[in-house]
């Protein structure tokens, strides 16, 4: 047998192993594909996308009024809500108005034996309603809370600077709850 043989090549540890591996490569593919349709069979619906609950819960979204919200944080809340809400234009003449209320406290951990604390948390919580401005009547009602935790600093200018992004960050993850279950009310056809 010359090293030019065939035979010599199917046998080798290098070929069964690239083997194996296109073998693997396929199962997952195959087990991906069955996993997809089983999900369509299940009555899964994207929030997002042409089909299902997203199409025509982007447009009915174009249909609320966000209420003003009081204080700094509640500016902020309602300027990502209205990035969220309207990806284009505010609505002339709105079917719902939301309403939302925006409270925060911080709890000290991590406590050092001089009772200086080096970690923190951030509590937001935000309970909104939803009212058809025709009716008048609440059609939904929640409440979306975010909690983060930071570093306490010593140095004046860096600590707000970390409490502010504490607040940045529980916003948007609010701002990201209200806009899906908003959005998953309206598309399911209310």
């Amino acid at each position: 047998m010359s090293s030019s043989d065939p035979r010599l090549f199917s046998r080798s540890p290098l070929r069964r192993a690239s083997f194996r591996q296109g073998l693997t490569r396929g199962l997952f593919a195959l087990a991906l594909g069955l996993s997809a349709m089983s999900l369509s069979g299940c009555g899964f619906q994207p929030l997002y996308g042409g089909k299902g609950v997203g199409a025509e819960a982007a447009d009915r979204l174009m249909e609320v009024d966000i209420a003003s919200i009081p204080n700094r944080e509640g500016q902020k809340l309602r300027n990502l809500l209205i990035d969220n809400f309207y990806p284009s234009e505010r609505p002339n003449n709105p079917r719902y108005r939301l309403d939302v209320s925006l409270s925060a406290s911080e709890q000290k951990l991590a406590l050092q034996k001089d009772a200086t604390a080096v970690r923190a948390q951030l509590l937001v919580n935000a309970p909104y309603r939803l009212t058809d401005t025709r009716t008048g009547q609440v059609v939904f009602q929640s409440s979306s809370r975010s909690m983060i935790s930071y570093n306490t600093l010593e140095q004046h200018y860096a600590a707000i600077v970390t409490v502010q992004s504490a607040y940045d960050r529980a916003l948007e993850d609010i701002s990201n709850d209200i806009t899906t279950r908003v959005a998953m009310y309206l598309g399911r056809g209310s």
